[in-house]
């Protein structure tokens, strides 16, 4: 009785918190907007963590029944979508799951947040990845460009490279705090795997193989906005995982062989020289989720 009680009380104070926010965000007219997703999973993921996700689904739903009350609708949408990251957060923390899986989640989460967003319905939310383009074209117009240099990729790897720092730092961001709030109420997390156990099955780097070549084709055949949106949106997923993927093999190198700044140096490279990096970095990342590259570095034999 005593533990339903706190329960309900909890849930009702997560929901008065939340309901602070929103109206707080609705008398600046939305000028809290780029916190909302740092913010509203926090305290559902707590509930869920604690309770469990089948109650914690109550205050998430009247979290988001508020919003819809007394938000603007940009910030009612943020409010559902990152609410649904905290969510799945929090019960993976309930059902024990590492902190690495609680970290795939969370990109996940974001990319898809950051899909919708940016790229599916980018007009509702204030964003034209046209019109950046266009930005990105005229600037490279007032500077000296080589010839060899196409613009159009220039473009693209710059909206794209963009697009998955800021998937990645949010979800770090959301992680952190996540970490950081769990501690403060107790609540303990599963510890890490080795980083050599990190490593996706091979019908995925096949798969992302295949669609690799999506967002090509979808301009190839000139297809219409909305389906090379979608492509450039699987490309850059593809991309996201391969590199995370090729920086734990240069992790796993680095260790291997006591390269002591070899991580440093691999990050300032996709800083300064990004469509060399980033290229490479996607090979590398291809090679070692379909070949047995990581097993010769750690001097593993394969059996089959």
């Amino acid at each position: 009785m005593i533990r339903e009680t706190k329960r309900l009380t909890h849930g009702a104070m997560i929901t008065a918190l939340l309901g602070v926010l929103f109206l707080i965000d609705r008398q600046t007219a939305g000028l809290f907007n780029y916190v909302i997703g740092w913010i509203v999973p926090l305290p559902i993921l707590v509930y869920a963590a604690r309770y469990g996700l089948k109650s914690a689904l109550a205050p998430f739903a009247s979290g988001a029944f508020l919003a819809f009350i007394i938000a603007t609708p940009i910030t009612v949408a943020y409010a559902v979508m990152y609410g649904i990251i905290g969510l799945i957060y929090g019960h993976g923390v309930h059902r024990k799951w590492t902190t690495r899986h609680l970290f795939y989640a969370t990109v996940v989460g974001t990319s898809i947040v950051f899909f919708i967003s940016v790229l599916l319905f980018a007009s509702f939310f204030g964003y034209n990845i046209q019109q950046e383009m266009q930005t990105i074209f005229q600037l490279l117009e007032t500077i000296d460009v080589p010839n060899s240099i196409n613009p159009v990729t220039v473009a693209q790897t710059s909206i794209m490279i963009t697009y998955v720092t800021m998937v990645l730092m949010e979800a770090m961001v959301i992680h952190t705090l996540a970490k950081v709030l769990l501690s403060r109420f107790k609540i303990m997390l599963s510890k890490p795997a080795a980083i050599e156990s990190i490593r996706f099955p091979k019908w995925v780097g096949a798969l992302i193989l295949i669609t690799l070549f999506v967002y090509p084709l979808t301009v190839a055949l000139d297809l219409k906005e909305t389906y090379q949106t979608i492509g450039f949106a699987i490309y850059s997923w593809n991309v996201l995982i391969l590199t995370y993927h090729a920086f734990v093999f240069v992790i796993i190198v680095q260790r291997r062989y006591k390269k002591k700044f070899l991580h440093w140096i691999v990050i300032a490279g996709m800083i300064l020289l990004p469509s060399i990096f980033i290229d490479t970095m996607i090979i590398i990342g291809l090679l070692d989720i379909l070949s047995d590259m990581r097993q010769r570095v750690l001097g593993v034999k394969h059996h089959a």
